[in-house]
Formats: structure tokens, sequence, C-alpha cells
């Protein structure tokens, strides 16, 4: 797994087993709607059908063994069956959950990835997820879900994701840095307490990220704010908390993120 349960933050978190009394399902696909509240952490856990994860409000950060995923309400992830994986709702909200038969795999893929979630997909999501457990596998229904699949199919993927990295030299760093994005340590602050140099830290953010330092902290910064843009923080709470010098810095580091501003971003 990615990370422990320290590596997010400190310890309101409250932390629950995965409520699933499942061992199988007998329909291509199966309501899962739940409330989350705030500081919930639901512990590593694993399934033999796909889940496609989707909060109709709030946040969700969702640990895999590749990394992190961040789950706005306009974005749903794809988690592959046999996946191991882990939810953070920091600020809690209603999650919705899609399980899906394992044969959709060659269709929507073996790896996980977030999707772009638009107007239909969206009402087809919260349709599915007002179902019984025991609805009627009829023609209609049937239909249903083939169009279903089909649109999740054709979504787009998002960038709400950081891979994780193994290099032993970047986990404190990286530990450090999603417990407290706003930590001001500089690259070579870093390397004095690693034991490695600036340089040799730079080329791992590189080769692990395919990005350097500096943007793979902007981005990690980026995603941390849409979860208090979504619970109703100001952008200079956001700021001034995640450590940006002034409002107007965090907004061109969040527009370079996701190519548009906060305030656009909650309009939209």
């Amino acid at each position: 797994m990615t990370d422990d349960l320290s590596d997010q933050t400190q310890s309101q978190w409250q932390s629950v087993k995965a409520r699933i009394k499942l061992t199988q399902i007998d329909k291509p696909v199966y309501p899962r709607p739940t409330t989350m509240p705030p500081w919930q952490h639901v512990q590593t856990h694993q399934h033999t059908w796909g889940q496609l994860a989707y909060t109709s409000n709030g946040v969700l950060t969702v640990g895999t063994p590749v990394g992190r995923f961040v789950i706005p309400p306009d974005q749903a992830l794809w988690i592959p069956p046999n996946l191991p994986h882990e939810t953070f709702c920091r600020y809690g909200g209603h999650f919705r959950s899609v399980y899906i038969e394992k044969k959709y795999v060659d269709v929507l893929g073996a790896h996980a990835k977030i999707l772009h979630v638009d107007d239909l997909l969206k009402a087809m999501i919260l349709e599915v997820c007002r179902w019984p457990t025991d609805y009627a596998l009829d023609d209609s229904t049937l239909r249903f879900v083939q169009v279903f699949i089909d649109r999740l199919k054709m979504a787009q993927t998002s960038a709400f994701f950081l891979p994780t990295a193994q290099d032993k030299r970047l986990i404190p760093i990286i530990s450090e840095l999603h417990a407290n994005p706003g930590n001001p340590y500089t690259l070579e602050q870093w390397s004095e307490q690693v034991g490695a140099s600036s340089r040799t830290l730079n080329r791992l953010f590189n080769k692990s990220f395919s990005m350097n330092f500096s943007q793979w902290k902007q981005k990690l910064r980026a995603l941390r704010a849409v979860e208090m843009l979504e619970a109703g923080h100001t952008q200079q709470t956001i700021a001034e908390q995640l450590g940006f010098e002034s409002s107007s810095a965090f907004n061109t580091a969040f527009k370079k993120a996701f190519n548009c501003t906060p305030g656009q971003y909650l309009r939209k």
C-alpha cells in the first residue's frame, strides 16, 4: 500500500474495516450508496469484482499500491478487481459506488484510472445507486447497463493522481508532505534530512514521477486544495494552510494544474 494512516494526517482519522459482506455479485452492476463522516479511513481491502468509486458531494482520496487518487464530484475512479485500496474522507460526503462484474475488465481496463464524469454519466451513476440490490434483470435494465458501460469506456481520463515511489530516500519527503503540504523545506534542506544531494533527489523525483520536486509538490498542494475548496474553505485560508505566498500564487498554481482558476472550478 502507498502509505499508512499517519501519512495522511494526525490522530483524528477514525479507522474502520470495509463493510463488505458480499463474496460475489450476481448481476452486471451492483449499487453501493454510503455516507462517510468526516475523518473516516476505510482500511485496505479488495474484491473480486470491479468498482466505480464516485462521490456526489465531498472528496475522497483512495490509496493503492500504484499511488493516490483524488476523487472530487466531477470525477470517478475505476478500481479493477483484486486491487488493494483504502479510502480517506477528510470532510465527509456521499459515496456512490457501483460494483461492476469482472467480465467488463476487458472493456474498462486492468489498471486503476480517474474518469471525468459528465452530466449524463453522473445521472446514470445516481440512477444505479437508487436501484434495490435485488433489482430485476430484464431487457430494459440490460440495455441501460450496456449504455452505462459504454459511457464509462468513452469517458476521458483525468490527472487527479499522484503515483507512489519506492526509493527509500524519497519516502520520508513524500510522507511528510502528504501529512503537511505546507512544509516549507527546500530540496537542499531535505537533502540534509535524508542523506542524498539535492541533485540526486531531483533526479529521483523525475525518475519516479516524471516531474521535478517543485512540480510534484505543486501538484500535491493543488490536489489538497480541491478537497478544501469542496469543503468551503476560502482561497486565502487554503493559500495560508498549503504554504503559498499569496492567494494569487495559489490561483496560479491551481490553474497550472487544472487549466482553470479555483473560482472557475467551483462554478463548474
